[in-house]
């Protein structure tokens, strides 16, 4: 999904349109942005956004823990 206008905007129109924001939006130590919603069916979506890139080591560090495996 493509968050063209920002996380923040997009959740704006979600709690319009009848969503339970159940965690507002927030900068993650692994480079994300995300929010949580409940829908008016009760199922809940984590929505977020890059916003930077975080070296491994980097958020190993920051989150105190380490990283096993590989992704490209």
């Amino acid at each position: 999904m493509c968050l063209k206008d920002g996380l923040d905007s997009h959740c704006d129109r979600a709690r319009a349109a009848g969503a339970e924001i159940v965690q507002e939006p927030v900068d993650q130590f692994y480079g994300e942005r995300q929010y949580r919603a409940r829908d008016p069916e009760g199922h809940v979506w984590t929505f977020s956004q890059t916003v930077r890139l975080v070296p491994r080591e980097e958020a190993e560090r920051l989150g105190d823990l380490q990283i096993v495996g590989s992704h490209r």
